[in-house]
């Protein structure tokens, strides 16, 4: 197991790396809808997303997808227009240790708002519902306390689609084809989200939801490496 997870680490630090550095092809839509599949940071996080989604309420998994593709594209824009963040790498990172957190334990000792509830197969899920936990800020309305959940989380998940964003439009080239690019790289996101949300959907009707931990875990575990490694 743990030449599992250090021949892993090897990859991915060499992923991002490859991903970060200019290495890639930065001309088109062709290359901009590849760039989310082969910078392993990138790739880990978008399908992470889609799992964790796929344990939510449909509103709420739209809304965090939504969120991701909104602040991804601007995070792109600020990037092709100059505009630099120095611990843009860091926040990439973290984020890797966020979607790992979400998957392996839950948000809700992040978001005490949240209930655990159970899924189709019994593994713990997030949901919204009347039976919110009345236990976290006893003083706040319980559709206040819903509501204040839910802005934590879109937040996050903005800041961290940021900062993507960010990353991928410091690499690309100023000239016609960086917004064709720009639009490749947010198609592949999305591709990534609905592939992890049909994923997820599948790996709970068929009891396998617990893959869903182990894939956190180990997206945890890579950026927990990069994070130490860098």
């Amino acid at each position: 197991m743990k030449k599992i997870i250090v021949v892993a680490g090897l990859i991915a630090f060499s992923q991002a790396a490859l991903a970060h550095t200019g290495l890639l092809p930065t001309d088109g839509f062709g290359h901009g809808f590849q760039h989310p599949f082969l910078g392993l940071d990138h790739f880990l996080v978008m399908l992470g997303l889609g799992l964790w989604a796929s344990s939510q309420s449909r509103l709420l998994a739209q809304q965090a997808i939504g969120v991701f593709l909104l602040f991804m594209t601007a995070g792109a824009l600020l990037g092709l227009a100059g505009i630099g963040f120095a611990y843009v790498e860091t926040a990439i990172l973290v984020s890797l240790l966020f979607v790992g957190m979400a998957l392996s334990f839950g948000m809700t000792s992040i978001v005490p708002t949240l209930r655990r509830g159970n899924s189709v197969c019994n593994a713990p899920a997030l949901r919204w519902d009347a039976g919110a936990s009345d236990t976290a800020f006893p003083f706040m309305p319980q559709r206040v306390r819903r509501s204040v959940g839910t802005i934590i989380i879109l937040t996050s998940i903005a800041a961290f689609a940021a900062m993507h964003g960010l990353a991928h439009g410091s690499e690309m080239p100023l000239d016609a084809s960086a917004y064709a690019y720009t639009a490749g790289i947010i198609s592949g996101t999305a591709v990534l989200h609905c592939s992890g949300l049909a994923l997820g959907l599948i790996a709970r009707r068929i009891n396998a939801a617990g893959l869903l931990r182990v894939y956190g875990t180990l997206t945890g575990v890579i950026g927990a490496w990069l994070l130490f490694a860098a």
